[in-house]
């Protein structure tokens, strides 16, 4: 019971619905965090989240993990660049992305790179969000370590980015191509028409409830024949119930 009422005190605080979440992994998670910075028990370490917006940044980027890389799971980004893309810019000259719960930019990056590298004369819509607005300042500066750009082929390497020290900056250019937008899936409203959306490693997080409601809310989102591109762990295995089809491993289409 003292839990439950951290995570309902403490998600009105930061606005985030925790009650979505699944319990077990989120319970380990806050209890690891609260143990790191010194809290022992729940009513103290939710009074100094309500007193202090340093603990509630650390407790929401410690909540929502934001690890990402380019072209992570490079199979997927393989089917996606030869075989999803060009049908979808085949149907659509000026297609609509969008990169939901987007992290640091890695993913929507990635997008980014493939389609000015390969459709040079599309000029898409890339819409990356995320409910961290500390994250999405980390990823409008686009500066990376090495271990976030180790999957990126050495030609796009050389093209798309700067080394600066330890770090890789990406060019303008593609930084340019994506607009970021703090969104939260649990409460505000989605954005619709869009040609593919891609939610990889989110799902995960939430009880199997939310997780059917939000794949719901994803068809809604997509244009007729739109794509849904999900986690490597995250295979919907009732699509059809849920108006989708799969077309590949990981990647589903609206089909109602």
């Amino acid at each position: 019971m003292e839990f439950e009422n951290f995570i309902n005190k403490t998600g009105e605080i930061i606005g985030i619905d925790l009650t979505k979440y699944k319990r077990t992994q989120m319970e380990r998670r806050i209890n690891s965090l609260m143990r790191s910075q010194g809290f022992t028990n729940y009513q103290d370490y939710y009074n100094k989240l309500k007193e202090d917006p340093c603990y509630r940044g650390k407790f929401i980027d410690h909540l929502t993990i934001n690890v990402s890389e380019f072209f992570r799971n490079s199979g997927q980004w393989h089917v996606l660049e030869h075989t999803i893309l060009p049908e979808i810019i085949n149907n659509n000259p000026v297609p609509k992305f969008w990169s939901a719960g987007c992290a640091t930019g890695e993913e929507p990056y990635s997008l980014a790179i493939i389609l000015r590298e390969l459709f040079p004369n599309v000029r898409p819509t890339i819409l990356a969000t995320d409910i961290d607005y500390n994250i999405l300042a980390t990823a409008k500066q686009a500066v990376y370590k090495e271990r976030s750009v180790v999957n990126v082929p050495p030609l796009y390497l050389a093209k798309y980015f700067v080394k600066k020290g330890n770090n890789y900056q990406l060019k303008q250019e593609i930084k340019d191509m994506v607009t970021f937008k703090k969104h939260d899936l649990l409460k505000d409203h989605f954005f619709y028409n869009c040609d593919l959306i891609l939610c990889r490693n989110v799902m995960i997080y939430f009880t199997e409830e939310t997780r059917n409601n939000l794949y719901r809310c994803f068809q809604d989102a997509l244009r007729p024949g739109g794509i849904l591109f999900t986690g490597s762990t995250e295979q919907i295995f009732k699509a059809s119930q849920l108006g989708m089809e799969a077309v590949a491993s990981f990647f589903y289409r609206k089909i109602s």
